[in-house]
């Protein structure tokens, strides 16, 4: 069985959603064997899909990539407060 899990986040713009991509590229740049991982920004849109042949390794993988974009989140407001 193989699964397939896709994630859309809406960023404020494509600057955000480039550097949301920046930044989880280097931590998920290998991947275990029998998965696949896309990442790409369409606009202000992060996309991800995740493909594996292990439903828990599909939804541990989209489980982490939340958490991450969530973390660039908060960092990312706390920078811009700081500015204005």
């Amino acid at each position: 069985m193989r699964t397939a899990i896709g994630l859309s986040v809406s960023c404020m713009d494509s600057r955000v959603s480039e550097s949301l991509l920046t930044v989880l590229t280097p931590d998920n740049a290998r991947t275990p064997r029998g998965m696949t991982l896309k990442m790409v920004t369409k606009g202000r849109v992060f996309e991800c899909v995740i493909e594996s042949e292990s439903i828990s390794v599909a939804v541990s993988t989209t489980m982490a990539i939340l958490g991450d974009a969530l973390l660039f989140q908060e960092v990312w407001l706390l920078s811009q407060a700081r500015r204005g």
